[in-house]
């Protein structure tokens, strides 16, 4: 297992690297990984921050990234957030015709 301090090292140097938030292409980018459809969060305490990259169009296909740093390959994608299942509308059938008067 990696120790804190080994984290930490990686952490630094992956933020300051080609693929951290202040490289030269992030800062050009229109958008950041995180918000991308090819972004591959990392598991566990290094989620928050990191992810890899998995569209094989991008400078940064296969690396590990920053979730600030950004790229012209990003996917454009927005989230859907709406039902799993479509929501029929909504209708009350209690079997009684009602007349008005």
């Amino acid at each position: 297992m990696l120790s804190r301090e080994g984290r930490t090292e990686a952490t630094e140097r992956w933020r300051d690297g080609d693929h951290g938030p202040r490289a030269d292409m992030a800062k050009a980018a229109p958008s950041t990984c995180v918000t991308c459809g090819f972004y591959l969060p990392l598991a566990g305490s290094l989620s928050a921050a990191f992810g890899a990259c998995a569209n094989e169009l991008a400078p940064a296909d296969g690396a590990v990234v920053h979730a600030e740093y950004g790229c012209g390959a990003h996917s454009d994608v927005e989230a859907d957030n709406g039902p799993i299942a479509p929501i029929a509308e909504l209708v009350y059938d209690d079997g009684v015709e009602l007349e008005s008067r």
